[in-house]
C-alpha cells in the first residue's frame, strides 16, 4: 500500500501520475506541444495578413490634417458651395440673402399716429434729396 494525500491506497487503485498535471505520457505532451505550435503559427500568419491589409487601407486613404482638408475643399467647387450653404443655414438671426440670392428688405414701418406719419415723411424727403 502507498500513501496518497495522507490516505493509504491499495496498489491496484493508484492513479496514474500526470506530466505537467495534464499529460499521461511524454508522447502526449510532445503531440500537444506540436499542435500548440501549429496553432500559434496559423494565428501569427493571420495577424500578419490583417496588419498588411490595414496598411494598404491607410495608404489608399491617407489621413488629412486640417490644412489638407482645407486644400481639398478649396479646390472642389461643389464641396465649397455645400460647406458655405450649410454654414449660412446654421446661422441664427437675420439672413443676408434669401435662397434665391436677392437681398432681404427691411419690414415696412407703419406709423401709429399722424405725428409719426409726418416725421416718417419728413425723414424720407430729407434722405432722398
Amino acid at each position: 500500500m502507498e500513501e496518497e494525500n495522507g490516505k493509504q491506497v491499495p496498489q491496484g487503485e493508484q492513479k496514474e501520475e500526470l506530466l505537467a498535471g495534464k499529460f499521461k505520457s511524454v508522447d502526449a505532451l510532445v503531440r500537444a506541444y506540436g499542435e500548440l505550435e501549429a496553432e500559434f503559427t496559423r494565428r501569427s500568419q493571420r495577424l500578419k495578413a490583417l496588419e498588411g491589409e490595414e496598411r494598404k487601407g491607410e495608404e489608399a486613404h491617407p489621413v488629412m490634417d486640417d490644412d489638407g482638408l482645407f486644400q481639398a475643399a478649396s479646390e472642389n467647387e461643389a464641396v465649397r458651395s455645400r460647406l458655405i450653404g450649410d454654414y449660412l443655414k446654421s446661422l441664427k438671426g437675420v439672413s443676408l440673402l434669401s435662397s434665391a440670392g436677392t437681398g432681404v428688405t427691411a419690414p415696412p414701418q407703419r406709423p401709429r399716429s399722424i405725428r409719426e406719419a409726418g416725421a416718417l415723411a419728413l425723414s424720407f424727403f430729407k434722405n432722398n434729396q
